[in-house]
């Protein structure tokens, strides 16, 4: 119960198979009491805050589209008002198109760029602007990807997102940390998410088993592990700021 008492915002967690709701459950786990957030999904979103009510936290939804500033500060005074202060933001949403570069479309170009960076870059703002309001410090983890580290030729918009993502968390952290708030990343590689069942390579048995020969553990990472990676960061990295953690079962080392 690491983080007893504290409250943390997780944006893109709707769906019980995504990282955000990985991450929600082991912050929850851990004694945090929870925003769960995610776009338009009111009753999935209801539905994860009353698991984490069945477990004796806190927890409240708001549906609130990340690329919309005037949403994300409309989603952080509410989260204020209801429950108090904000000391944990994981800001996870984040979309893929699986396009290669010559078939990007304009309209997906810009949906990926408005999400993954955008998003991020609102959520953070409102996130520093709370915390340094509050005086005692805080945490915010970025959900960033292995394809920051590992070049694939069929999504290279968003891979160029997620790289932006360890720039910007650099950056950030050097702002915030006279607040004493700490900024880092995590990486996820292959994660049984229901962001990654498109995936092409997912699409067949030999390409199931392609992928995870890939990865020297031999199998891909679950939700709730990427959930325990932010917990050390929320709960123990309290001298950690700037950097990112590879959650990918040593894909971006191997010979891929």
């Amino acid at each position: 119960m690491r983080l007893q008492g504290k409250v943390a915002l997780v944006t893109g967690a709707a769906n019980e198979r995504s990282i955000g709701w990985g991450i929600a459950r082991a912050l929850a786990d851990e004694g945090a009491d929870v925003i769960v957030n995610d776009v338009s999904q009111v009753t999935a979103l209801e539905q994860r805050a009353a698991e984490l009510r069945a477990i004796g936290r806190r927890a409240l939804a708001v549906s609130a589209d990340v690329t919309d500033v005037a949403q994300v500060n409309a989603m952080f005074d509410r989260a204020v008002s209801e429950m108090g202060r904000v000391d944990i933001v994981a800001s996870n949403a984040g979309i893929i198109r699986w396009q290669p570069l010559m078939e990007t479309t304009p309209e997906n170009l810009q949906a990926v760029v408005n999400v993954n960076i955008k998003g991020n870059v609102y959520v953070c703002q409102a996130a520093a602007r709370q915390m340094i309001a509050q005086g005692d410090g805080g945490r915010i983890i970025i959900t960033s990807s292995v394809q920051a580290d590992v070049q694939f030729t069929i999504n290279p918009i968003y891979g160029a997102t997620k790289y932006a993502m360890h720039i910007f968390t650099s950056s950030l952290a050097l702002e915030l940390a006279p607040h004493n708030i700490t900024v880092n990343h995590i990486g996820p590689g292959w994660v049984q998410s229901a962001l990654n069942d498109p995936t092409p390579d997912l699409q067949t048995a030999e390409g199931v088993e392609r992928q995870r020969q890939a990865i020297p553990l031999k199998r891909p990472g679950e939700p709730y592990e990427m959930g325990r990676a932010v917990v050390y960061l929320a709960a123990d990295g309290g001298y950690v700021t700037g950097v990112g953690i590879r959650l990918d079962g040593g894909l971006s080392i191997g010979k891929y």
